[in-house]
């Protein structure tokens, strides 16, 4: 009975893993698809722009404004596209990676090679994406907007506060990743003396 809850504990981990991949390429695909249609990807206004653009009176006010940016030109659906692309990625990187650690634990091998590669593997994927992301992303929105002959202030299309936890799950496997390597040298120095 055990080494079936052991399986099939196993078997849910890899259907999970998959549909978080899966998911992420359906998503990947359905985005790239609007990027390169020719009613144009979807973007948001800050508030700022938008208010400028539409010209509203002194009293009025809008949060925000989604709209299509039909000429944008490949270079800035070049850019879109690429941060679909890290996006994407990245998640199928650490589902992958989340995988393997937990193969490692539900194996009752934690302190092997594998899970503290694995969530060294997660640490820099979620930084290097935490970082990239807002960037590339930040340079298509720009060429969009640009397209549109909105003004605007650059900075304000990089908002890193929204992926602060991201960063910070980040650190938390980094932290993890170390605790594991050193679980695995006291391993490797205890064996043969129990």
């Amino acid at each position: 009975m055990m080494s079936t809850t052991r399986t099939s504990g196993a078997l849910d981990l890899v259907v999970y893993g998959v549909a978080a991949s899966l998911t992420a390429l359906a998503v990947a695909v359905y985005r790239i698809t609007e990027i390169v249609s020719p009613a144009g990807p979807a973007v948001t206004v800050g508030a700022d722009a938008a208010s400028a653009a539409l010209r509203l009176s002194p009293g009025a006010a809008v949060d925000a404004v989604v709209v299509r940016a039909p000429d944008l030109g490949a270079g800035g659906r070049a850019w879109m596209i690429a941060a679909v692309l890290i996006a994407a990625v990245a998640a199928i990187i650490v589902a992958a990676a989340l995988m393997r650690v937990a193969f490692a634990v539900r194996r009752g091998r934690v302190f092997t090679g594998g899970a503290t590669r694995a969530l060294a593997v997660i640490a820099g994927t979620l930084t290097v994406a935490v970082f990239a992301w807002p960037i590339v992303d930040g340079m298509g929105r720009q060429h969009a907007v640009q397209s549109l002959g909105i003004r605007f202030e650059t900075l304000s299309m990089l908002d890193l506060l929204p992926l602060l936890p991201i960063l910070l799950a980040a650190v938390a496997a980094a932290v993890l990743a170390g605790a594991f390597a050193q679980g695995e040298r006291l391993q490797h120095d205890t064996e043969g003396l129990v």
